[in-house]
C-alpha cells in the first residue's frame, strides 16, 4: 500500500487549481483532500483537480481551522487506508514544491512508528517576508526552550507521519495554526523521534496567499509558551511583593533577607505549583507523584536564590534589581525540570 497525502484547503485560488492539478498529474498515491468550509462560492475551484480516482474529496459547510482539517482528513485516512504504512500533509498554498512533496512520500514509505519527519525551509533575512522571518525566529527560540530540541522551521506545513501514530493526532487539540505547534511540543512526550529534510523556501507574491492570521494566531501558536511564562510572572509578583514587604519589616540585616526570601518563595512556590499542574502541564496525575519532586526542585531554588540574593546584596544596593537577576536565571532551568521531570507522565 501506498503513503496518503493529505492537502487541507480553505478557499482555493487560480494558483491553487494549477498546482493541484500538475500535482494530481504527477503522483499515483491516493491524494485526500480536505475543504475548510470554503462555501458554495469555492465549490467550481474544487470541480476542477478533485475528478482524477486517486483523489478523495472530502468537505463541511462551515470554516472550522486548519487543525480541525488535519484531524477531519486523518480520522479518514484510518478508516479508509488501514494499510498505507504512513502519511504526508501539506499545504496548498504554493510553499511547497511538487519534488519535495514526492520526497516526502517517499520517505513515508519506510517510516518507523516512532519517527516524525519534516520538511523544513532555510530562512534569510534578505529573502524572507519579515513577518514571516521573525515570526519563525520567534517560534523556533520558543520551541526550542520548551523542547530543547533546534527546529529552524516549526512552522512547516510538509509533515511525514506513521499509520500507528494516528490515535494520538485526532487526540492532539488545537482547531487552527496552534494545532501543528502541539504537535510539535506532543513529540517528547509521544517520545517520537523528530528527522528533518531540507526543502525548497517560496514564498510567492510575499506570502500573501496565506490564510495565516498574524495577531489571532500567533497567539494560539504561542499560548503553550505564554501560560508558562503567565504562571511564572504571577508566581513572580507573589514572590517579589512578599519579599519587598517582608524587607521593609524585617531590615536589610544578611539574615533577615535570607528569611524574608525564604517566606516569599513558600508562598510564590504554593501559587505555581497549583498553576503549572492545572493550568500550565495540565497534569492529571495524583498530586503525590508530582508533588516530592516539586518539593525537591523547590528547596533547591530556594537554596540558590536565598545564597545570592544575600551575597549579592553586599554588593550591589538594588535590591530588586538583585532579585530580578537571580530569579530570571532560575526561569529558564525551572521550566525545563518541571516539563520533563515533575509534570512528564512518562517520567
Amino acid at each position: 500500500m501506498k503513503p496518503i497525502l493529505l492537502i487541507p484547503i480553505y478557499e482555493p485560488s487560480e494558483k491553487t487549481v494549477t498546482f493541484m492539478n500538475q500535482l494530481a498529474q504527477m503522483i499515483t498515491t491516493p491524494i485526500v483532500i480536505v475543504d475548510d468550509g470554503s462555501g458554495s462560492d469555492y465549490q467550481p475551484y474544487f470541480d476542477r483537480f478533485i475528478q482524477y480516482d486517486h483523489v478523495s474529496f472530502l468537505s463541511y459547510p462551515i470554516n472550522q481551522g486548519k487543525g480541525f482539517a488535519l484531524r477531519y482528513g486523518i480520522r479518514y485516512i484510518e478508516k479508509h487506508f488501514p494499510d498505507a504504512p504512513g502519511f504526508v500533509t501539506a499545504d496548498s498554498d504554493g510553499q511547497h514544491t511538487i519534488a519535495d512533496i514526492t520526497t516526502a512520500l517517499q520517505k513515508a514509505r519506510f517510516i518507523e512508528d516512532d519517527e516524525v519527519i519534516l520538511g523544513v525551509r532555510s530562512f534569510t533575512k534578505e529573502k524572507t517576508p519579515k513577518k514571516s522571518y521573525y515570526g519563525n525566529r520567534l517560534t523556533s527560540q520558543l520551541f526550542r526552550l520548551a523542547t530543547k530540541l533546534k527546529l529552524e522551521d516549526t512552522q512547516t506545513g510538509l509533515r511525514i507521519f506513521a499509520f500507528s501514530q494516528i490515535p494520538t493526532l485526532v487526540a492532539i487539540k488545537g482547531n487552527r495554526f496552534e494545532y501543528e505547534m502541539n504537535v510539535l511540543l506532543a513529540l517528547q512526550d509521544q517520545e517520537w523521534q523528530l528527522e528533518t529534510f531540507p526543502i525548497e523556501t517560496i514564498y510567492e507574491d510575499n506570502n500573501e496567499q496565506t490564510h495565516f492570521r498574524p495577531i489571532k494566531d500567533s497567539i494560539l501558536v504561542y499560548f503553550p509558551f505564554l501560560r508558562f511564562l503567565l504562571s511564572s510572572l504571577t508566581s513572580s509578583f507573589v514572590d517579589i511583593g512578599f519579599f519587598m514587604l517582608l524587607s521593609l519589616v524585617l531590615g536589610k540585616a544578611g539574615e533577615m533577607i535570607f528569611l524574608a526570601t525564604l517566606v516569599a518563595r513558600i508562598t510564590a512556590g504554593m501559587c505555581n505549583y497549583y498553576l503549572n499542574k492545572h493550568f500550565v502541564f495540565s497534569d492529571d496525575a495524583p498530586i503525590k507523584k508530582s508533588s516530592w519532586k516539586y518539593i525537591v526542585l523547590f528547596i533547591a531554588q530556594l537554596v540558590i536564590s536565598g545564597v545570592s540574593v544575600s551575597a549579592l546584596s553586599t554588593i550591589f544596593s538594588s535590591l530588586l534589581i538583585i532579585k530580578l537577576v537571580v530569579d530570571l536565571s532560575l526561569f529558564f532551568f525551572s521550566f525545563q525540570i518541571q516539563k520533563y521531570f515533575i509534570f512528564n507522565h512518562h517520567s
